[in-house]
């Protein structure tokens, strides 16, 4: 409990203390480069004292330690010039911040100059002018200033790339999945309409208990609908038990004009496939084939498996859906055509013709397997 409370004291001041807009992450991410820039500075400084072998004096140790904390307090000062820079015009940025690196290399190589003076007065009790040791010392420091400015310039447009992709990649995900709400929902009017005009008629020619039924199955049948989430997919054993609801509610319509055939094999009813996708197939069918025709028509749901593509088939022998309509059917093929492109791509696709007694609607898109997808994830 007190390491958490700590913990959350560290990460609240860590935030008083960023410049405007950086995160904690950039944060560890300059802290990180801007040690292991002086360690390395520090060993190429003192490579020639540790091949020696000899020890280290207190006070070459100090001197040291002095350059090491001095690099990284005016690092960070260089960070945060470097960060405030993104927000002066763009043709400014370059020349401010090279402004910025060679005047901190002034500043830390003035301090060192005044440092390695008082090592020398101490150790050996002389030493070289200030003002020549400035001289001497100051080109290693543009270099460690310049290098690092221009390697944490790239390191903010690297992490500014990334967010700007990783927003993209939210925004696209976020209207893909508004895309398939919407496309999804649309349904939902043509549906209640059309189950509404029948609950009425079976109230218009007193089949009371029938409308009751309906309204039940109706109920029932809104319910599943609002619950599935249209981004996700279901398998086709669920699919086919949405569509047999939405039949069920037919049927108490149109009695024995209304036959439904289903065939699937066992094998594919674990296949993935879009939410109610094939409800807007089957009301299309039944709205210019079964409601115009007095006869018997056999509507037929079937299911085939061909080298790793699954092929949906919506079929009906109603002759009236020739006149009826043109190819296309309105809103319900079109609907369909849009959800299997936004979850499938090129790879999911649609085709639809009359037939010579009727109207057909093959469906294909990728294959995948209930099991096969648990495994993936």
């Amino acid at each position: 409990m007190i390491v958490t409370q700590a913990n959350s004291v560290m990460f609240a001041n860590m935030h008083d203390i960023l410049p405007p807009g950086m995160k904690p992450r950039t944060l560890w991410i300059a802290a990180g480069m801007t040690v292991f820039l002086w360690l390395i500075a520090l060993v190429l400084w003192s490579a020639q004292d540790l091949v020696s072998g000899g020890p280290f004096s207190p006070e070459y140790k100090l001197l040291l330690a002095q350059t090491f904390f001095g690099g990284l307090v005016l690092s960070a000062v260089l960070v945060g010039i470097i960060w405030l820079c993104r927000r002066a015009p763009r043709g400014l940025r370059v020349p401010l911040i090279f402004v910025a690196a060679i005047a901190i290399s002034l500043i830390h190589g003035m301090i060192d100059a005044y440092q390695v003076h008082a090592y020398s007065m101490a150790v050996v009790h002389k030493s070289r002018p200030v003002w020549e040791l400035f001289n001497r010392g100051l080109m290693p420091f543009v270099f460690i200033y310049g290098f690092y400015a221009t390697a944490w310039g790239l390191t903010l447009s690297d992490l500014a790339m990334r967010e700007t992709q990783r927003r993209l990649a939210e925004a696209n995900e976020a209207a893909h999945h508004a895309q398939l709400a919407a496309l999804r929902f649309q349904l939902n009017p043509h549906f209640l309409f059309n189950t509404l005009n029948a609950i009425s008629s079976l109230i218009v020619t007193g089949r009371n208990a029938d409308a009751e039924h309906v309204t039940m199955k109706l109920a029932d049948f809104l319910r599943l609908s609002l619950e599935t989430d249209p981004q996700e997919e279901i398998t086709l054993d669920e699919e086919l038990a949405n569509a047999q609801s939405y039949l069920d509610i037919e049927s108490a319509r149109f009695g024995a004009r209304l036959q439904v055939e289903f065939d699937c094999p066992a094998a594919l009813l674990d296949a993935m496939v879009p939410s109610f996708l094939l409800q807007p197939l089957v009301e299309n069918a039944i709205k210019y084939a079964v409601a115009p025709s007095r006869g018997r028509v056999t509507l037929a749901l079937r299911a085939r498996e061909t080298h790793g593509v699954l092929e949906l088939v919506v079929q009906d022998n109603g002759r009236h859906a020739l006149g009826a309509k043109p190819a296309g059917l309105g809103v319900g093929l079109a609907n369909v055509r849009k959800r299997l492109a936004a979850f499938y791509g090129e790879q999911g696709d649609i085709d639809a013709r009359a037939t010579d007694k009727g109207f057909l609607v093959r469906l294909t898109l990728p294959l995948r397997l209930l099991k096969v997808k648990r495994a993936a994830e």
